[in-house]
């Protein structure tokens, strides 16, 4: 018994050091929007998952964290103005495509939603009445795994660069 609990033990804990040792193949970008005051548009996240790798639904969440403004004609440093995004964007809630139900590796009695191809995500955004240049710093949590070997969870920061310009009347 003692053998077979070593024998598991050395093959599973090569397995892990195997993907643990291996640099983390998913990638996350995010896009640019051009808005004008007021506005409604949104911008996108995406995942990039390789072929034969798979992200976990339930561990993917995308957070806004800072904004930066720098106003027209204003050359000068941006200002920060916090994860609170003090009024000046208002950002909705992320929309996630469906993905699809697998049988959980952990525990092939529940399943899991999954996505095996790259994941977009939408954000809405509606602009400030201040014109100027608004750089959104997301933080993007996630797991990524191939066949039933996973990385550990995973966070990225990403910027969305949101140009607000002037509406016209």
């Amino acid at each position: 018994m003692s053998r077979l609990l070593i024998a598991l033990g050395l093959v599973f804990g090569m397995s892990l050091s195997a993907v643990a040792g291996t640099k983390n193949p998913f990638r996350v970008e995010a896009t640019d929007t051009k808005l004008t005051t007021k506005e409604e548009g949104s911008f996108t996240v995406t995942l990039r998952v390789p072929k034969e790798h798979h992200l976990y639904r339930d561990m993917l969440m995308v957070t806004p964290t800072t904004l930066k403004f720098t106003p027209d004609g204003d050359k000068g440093e941006a200002s920060l103005i916090g994860p609170e995004l003090g009024g000046h964007l208002a950002v909705g809630a992320p929309s996630f495509p469906p993905g699809f139900f697998k049988a959980d590796p952990a525990d092939p009695t529940s399943s899991r939603e999954q996505y095996d191809m790259d994941v977009v995500i939408e954000i809405p955004v509606t602009a400030a009445s201040a014109t100027g240049t608004y750089i959104l710093e997301l933080q993007v949590e996630y797991q990524g795994c191939k066949k039933s070997l996973c990385w550990m969870p995973q966070t990225d920061l990403v910027e969305s660069t949101v140009s607000v310009s002037e509406s016209k009347k």
